[in-house]
């Protein structure tokens, strides 16, 4: 009977620890008493539903085996959080995980995880995602290699791997936050959010992204260009609240394919840049607005055809600039629909540019240049321009019909025609 007893004993310890509510066990998490081979260096909590990095160890293999664990999951349709201890995590491989659903990468922005790339980091992105859905990442830092700027390594035949140092990559995801996060030296793209090379839809199968209150400094570009001709960039894109100082390259929305919609680029402050503020390749309907642009070595605003596009589409539409501060750039914001390689020829309707405010431009270019092709219900009013060396303040290449042009100032006097050249 005592050996019966004792059996008995055994199989209701075993089932109950199995359930996690043995007495005196039941504040634990489930890794403690997890079985793993080797034992996993982060902390798994089910009845939180979150996981926690620890700065020990290998970095990079806890990260990834977390992210595989969540990717795995059953409950795909229950929030998790992954949240990091602070400090400096020196990272030698890539993190990431394809398929992530309703996962939040979390630090705390007063004692921040900084994930770097160690000095034998050999792939791009320090972190990626593809097919994924309601991914968040908030309250990093993130240090790529590029820490010295040399425009020499951009040149063909340059031996130093700047276009391979990339930092966040979400490829055909829906749902994407990158919110109060740091990025130091990036070579290449800081952020990409865009349609991946991988994906069986052409076109843009990239939604719904948040960029918000982020600083950047010495990055070469924020950008949502794809790595091939037949998928596009992003739609339903806020990108809103980031600073930058130092860009090398710029912060570029782009698209070869049709598709790329609905995007709101505002009070965002680009207070220096090596090249153009921000550019605009392939899409429609965007707002931007109440945004800083200043101390820029070519224009604020670099709206052109993509010359990459294997096929001609239609882009420029619904195009909005308003409320913008441009000071001290080389030119102010320039427009030119060019025609694709196949003749396809993109006429840009209702553009507005509205009281946007211009001083200290140093080129020899106008102002605002409208370029390539006409413009139907152009909209240009209420704009004010100071100390403007050239004295060119708009042209517009071909009359636009239906056009509007009023209320627009030079030294505080009224233009009552556009430049001619």
């Amino acid at each position: 009977m005592s050996c019966l007893l004792f059996r008995l004993s055994v199989i209701r310890f075993a089932v109950l620890l199995a359930l996690g509510v043995m007495t005196g066990l039941s504040n634990l998490t489930t890794s403690t008493w997890a079985v793993s081979v080797p034992p996993p260096a982060y902390s798994l909590d089910l009845r939180q539903h979150s996981i926690t990095i620890h700065n020990t160890g290998d970095a990079a293999n806890q990260i990834n085996s977390a992210l595989t664990y969540l990717v795995n999951r059953s409950d795909q349709d229950t929030p998790w959080t992954v949240r990091f201890d602070g400090g400096k995590y020196v990272l030698n491989r890539t993190i990431g995980a394809n398929y992530l659903k309703n996962v939040t990468l979390l630090s705390d922005r007063k004692s921040p995880a900084i994930l770097v790339k160690g000095s034998n980091f050999a792939s791009e992105y320090l972190f990626y995602t593809r097919f994924s859905q309601n991914v968040s990442i908030k309250g990093f830092d993130f240090y790529g290699l590029s820490r010295v700027y040399n425009p020499n390594n951009y040149l063909p035949g340059s031996t130093v791997r700047v276009w391979n140092d990339q930092g966040l990559y979400f490829g055909s995801s829906n749902g994407v936050v990158v919110n109060m996060n740091r990025f130091f030296s990036f070579g290449n793209a800081a952020v990409r959010i865009t349609t991946t090379e991988r994906d069986p839809v052409r076109g843009v199968n990239s939604f719904n992204s948040e960029v918000t209150q982020n600083y950047f400094n010495n990055v070469f570009q924020v950008t949502t260009t794809s790595n091939d001709s037949i998928h596009g960039g992003s739609a339903n894109y806020l990108f809103q609240g980031n600073t930058f100082d130092d860009l090398r390259g710029s912060v570029k929305f782009a698209s070869r394919t049709a598709g790329a919609t609905n995007v709101t680029i505002r009070h965002n402050n680009i207070r220096s840049s090596s090249t153009d503020g921000l550019e605009i390749v392939g899409y429609v309907n965007m707002d931007i607005s109440n945004n800083t642009f200043q101390n820029i070595a070519r224009n604020a605003i670099n709206c052109y055809s993509n010359g990459l596009a294997t096929t001609g589409f239609q882009w420029g539409d619904n195009l909005t600039f308003r409320n913008n501060i441009v000071n001290n750039t080389g030119g102010g914001f320039r427009f030119s629909a060019d025609a694709y390689a196949d003749g396809f020829m993109p006429v840009p309707a209702n553009v507005t540019f509205s009281n946007n405010r211009f001083s200290n431009l140093t080129g020899n270019a106008p102002v605002i240049t409208l370029l390539k092709s006409s413009f139907p219900g152009l909209t240009i009013t209420d704009n004010t321009f100071s100390n403007i060396p050239s004295k060119k303040y708009v042209y517009l290449q071909q009359q636009s019909p239906n056009m509007t042009f009023a209320n627009n100032k030079a030294e505080s006097q009224l233009l009552t025609s556009m430049d001619r050249l």
